[in-house]
């Protein structure tokens, strides 16, 4: 293995790129706008944080009057047993993809802690896009941008690649789960346009070796926290009972899926933004994705908060965002967390300056939060039940 790679992240053996082969352009050209999203303390939140991974984010302020995305920011963020060793590669380059320069730096800069140096962690990148990386991690690679972009999404093709170089269907699943994740922290790291230049100075720095050992202690810690089976959540937690059961029971065999349920249940009762609200943003979602079972699954929880959402009207509403039973605040979301699905950050973050004057800085976290968790939940159903 080279100096300074993480397991499993060895490059095939051939030349190395040209200059003219190079195709990994800098995020940092990335038009991104300042926060949009207003600070404000909270103390249970930040004690919260510190508990939990032994500091508070910076960005913490950001999330304060929305305490779920927080949760799940950390808690989400803890390793699986199958793919331990490719999820700081596949944090980057779903990073990468979503031209997430707040999470694109932040992977960076702990590969860096980790020991791998910059000029390494850019020959990565473009060994992945190059496809001069060893097979397994290769098809690896394949299978989570395409649930990143679902552009197509992943086939059963896809499975049958992946279970040729050695993946069994319990790591199949972890791929697709972790590969969400990091969906879920790029679209509200881009969505709210948290600060990355944090990251990118420290990466850009000549003076890394001052940071160099006691960083790196505190990586080791911190993986050491979360890398483990979470002890706050519930274990007894039902799987199928709640938003989305469907999607967490067909996990049951990760360590983790837990998390995810219990994400799904706190984001669901949080009281910014009304329950039907959040249905309507994850049918959106789901109808835009093409995920059949998370749009049946919204439209029944529609349903099930206001009858008066029936079959053709719900119909009529995804296709022209438009509906005489809609809100005031409805009427502004549905379009933009249709955007939500793909977009250039610069574009969206505009979209989200405007939607922000329109609602409260609550209800315009919960969007945010509520529209990352749909682009994750229904990428990861259309990852696990290939077409």
């Amino acid at each position: 293995m080279p100096a300074g790679r993480l397991p499993g992240l060895q490059t095939s053996p051939q030349a190395p790129c040209t200059p003219e082969e190079i195709i990994v352009p800098s995020l940092e050209n990335v038009e991104w706008l300042p926060p949009i999203a207003d600070r404000t303390r909270n103390s249970e939140l930040e004690h919260y944080a510190k508990r939990e991974i032994g500091s508070t984010p910076q960005y913490t302020a950001f999330l304060a009057e929305c305490p779920w995305i927080m949760h799940a920011d950390l808690e989400f963020d803890i390793g699986g047993s199958h793919i331990v060793d490719l999820q700081d590669l596949i944090y980057l380059i779903v990073s990468r993809d979503n031209s997430c320069r707040f999470c694109h730096g932040a992977a960076h800069l702990f590969m860096r802690i980790a020991g791998m140096p910059e000029a390494q962690i850019d020959q990565l990148e473009e060994d992945v896009e190059t496809a001069r990386i060893e097979p397994r991690i290769g098809r690896a690679m394949d299978f989570v941008r395409k649930i990143s972009r679902s552009n197509p999404p992943p086939t059963r093709d896809d499975h049958v690649a992946l279970r040729d170089v050695g993946f069994d269907e319990a790591a199949i699943r972890e791929l697709a789960l972790f590969t969400g994740v990091v969906i879920f922290h790029n679209r509200f790291g881009t969505l709210l346009a948290l600060p990355p230049e944090a990251a990118e100075r420290v990466n850009r720095s000549r003076f890394e070796r001052l940071l160099h050992i006691p960083l790196r202690l505190l990586y080791r810690n911190t993986l050491a926290r979360l890398r483990v089976t979470p002890k706050d959540v519930d274990q007894s937690l039902p799987l199928k009972d709640g938003p989305f059961g469907f999607l967490t029971s067909a996990l049951s065999e990760l360590p983790h899926n837990r998390v995810l349920r219990k994400i799904l249940d706190e984001a669901w009762a949080s009281p910014n933004l009304p329950a039907r609200t959040k249905a309507l943003i994850f049918a959106v979602i789901a109808r835009g994705l093409g995920a059949d079972s998370c749009e049946r699954e919204a439209r029944n929880l529609l349903a099930a908060e206001d009858p008066a959402f029936s079959e053709g009207v719900v119909d009529e509403l995804i296709a022209n965002l438009a509906s005489p039973l809609l809100s005031g605040e409805e009427a502004s979301i549905l379009p933009y967390v249709r955007e939500t699905i793909r977009y250039r950050p610069g574009v969206v973050q505009r979209r989200g300056q405007a939607l922000r004057d329109s609602l409260s800085n609550a209800a315009f976290l919960e969007t945010v939060g509520t529209a990352a968790l749909a682009n994750m939940v229904c990428r990861i159903a259309l990852a696990i039940e290939p077409r």
